[in-house]
């Protein structure tokens, strides 16, 4: 483990938390508002409207816009009511801390994550989650009904523990920031490890922790078998706004004194608070580089931009986060995380594969190094796809590889014609494409996705 160069910003943020300046939290929004409208004038940062994946020039101003948020404006600690001051100099030097690289899972499962280069043209990793493990964000009792569906009912080589998680979890429900989280926590855990060893693979990356409140967390990587430095990382984020509160700086103390690395994400919402692309770019970025102040030196880059009907392959939140991660590319050269898993249409659907297609590609010229995230694409009805998601996007990560901006965008704008004002179609639950014990794929489905393959090769996508 790899000693921290400092603890100065997290120190800090807790020193300014209580003597930074006292504001009402309508002053600070106002003002936060007022400069980031100012600095993107300021800065002419100005998306081409024919373009998702903007110049050099408007990244390097983005950078620059957002550091100078920081300075203006600060991060706001709602529970304080203090202004948390962060001069450019400051971000700069934590934000340099961030290593250029560093090893996910252990043994042979080991991977090592660099940043990317689009002049050395390697392909982003992505890496596998047990195959039959698949988690259901916001429903954590649909996850373990389906697994439990699955395996209770024979004496599958986990049917056992499938007995002794539904025992465990009866009647508990799953509620944040209550014990029932911490039990639902540990038993997805706990699944997911044995999925992982039944599949020869003990040392496999497990992806972030899906829980952010503090117990839950504990209960996660103080018990012998869960989770810990090597398979998995936490998040440490601000509040939507550049906002925090104490849960998120006791959050990050905990995960720099478990030695886990830190995943600095940031989401915000394009035509709500930010009130276009080019606004919301200047804010996630922000976001990360605030939270990477006090993240402390092990730290990643997670980062994207959703509309306020939730959709994150539209054209305007493509923009916003494919812009915000060309500016960290450029400016900071960090490996940065892919988003692949939140899409509008459900499994079995071309809809589906046209949005996977446009954000692979988008991610793919904007400083994507590295996915955990499948399997797992869900649909309005909280459906997955398997395996057939991981080749799908695999093969077109590798084909953009040292695609050119120009070529990026002409295939994204096609892309986006075939799906982006379309109702959206919920396809069909995960059972009827797929056997539910060896999440065999049917001829169906596999007939879809090679329909869909040719019709993107017909259109100039390459495939590698």
């Amino acid at each position: 483990m790899r000693a921290e160069a400092s603890n100065v910003g997290l120190k800090e943020f807790i020193r300014r938390s209580l003597d930074g300046p006292v504001m009402r939290e309508l002053d600070f929004d106002l003002k936060l508002s007022r400069q980031l409208r100012r600095l993107t004038s300021e800065y002419s940062i100005h998306f081409n409207p024919q373009e998702i994946i903007c110049d050099d020039a408007t990244a390097d101003a983005i950078w620059q816009a957002a550091l100078q948020l920081l300075e203006r404006v600060g991060i706001y600690n709602v529970d304080t009511n203090r202004v948390v001051s962060l001069p450019s100099k400051e971000v700069e030097a934590a934000a340099a801390g961030a290593p250029k690289e560093f090893t996910v899972g252990e043994g042979k499962d080991a991977v090592t994550i660099k940043a990317f280069d689009h002049g050395v043209k390697v392909p982003p990793v992505i890496l596998a989650q047990p195959a039959k493990s698949f988690h259901i964000k916001g429903s954590v009792q649909a996850f373990v009904a389906k697994l439990m569906e699955a395996y209770v009912s024979d004496a599958g080589p986990l049917g056992d523990l499938a007995r002794q998680l539904e025992n465990e979890l009866d009647g508990i429900p799953y509620m944040a920031e209550t014990p029932g989280e911490m039990i639902w926590a540990r038993a997805v855990v706990r699944w997911k490890r044995a999925v992982a060893d039944l599949l020869g693979k003990p040392g496999l990356h497990l992806g972030s922790a899906e829980v952010t409140s503090l117990p839950a967390i504990l209960a996660l990587y103080t018990e012998k078998g869960l989770l810990h430095r090597f398979n998995s990382q936490i998040s440490v984020s601000l509040i939507p706004n550049l906002k925090l509160n104490w849960d998120r700086l006791r959050l990050a103390y905990a995960a720099r004194s478990l030695g886990v690395y830190r995943s600095c994400s940031a989401d915000p919402v394009v035509g709500a608070y930010c009130r276009n692309s080019e606004e919301a770019a200047v804010v996630a970025l922000a976001s990360v580089l605030g939270s990477m102040m006090y993240a402390g030196d092990e730290k990643t880059v997670q980062l994207s931009t959703v509309d306020r009907e939730g959709n994150r392959t539209a054209k305007a939140p493509l923009q916003a986060s494919s812009a915000a991660r060309r500016s960290i590319e450029r400016n900071l050269g960090i490996p940065m995380d892919g988003i692949q898993n939140i899409i509008k249409n459900g499994l079995g659907t071309s809809l589906s594969l046209y949005e996977l297609a446009a954000l692979t590609l988008a991610q793919s010229a904007s400083g994507w190094a590295w996915s955990w995230r499948y399997p797992c694409a869900p649909g309005p009805k909280g459906e997955y796809t398997v395996d057939l998601d991981y080749k799908f996007v695999t093969k077109i990560s590798r084909g953009a590889t040292g695609l050119s901006r120009e070529k990026t965008n002409e295939l994204v704008a096609k892309l986006l014609q075939l799906y982006e004002n379309r109702d959206a179609d919920g396809g069909k639950p995960f059972a009827y494409y797929y056997d539910i014990k060896t999440l065999t794929p049917s001829m169906e489905l596999v007939a879809l996705f090679d329909r869909v393959e040719e019709q993107l090769q017909r259109l100039g996508v390459p495939m590698g």
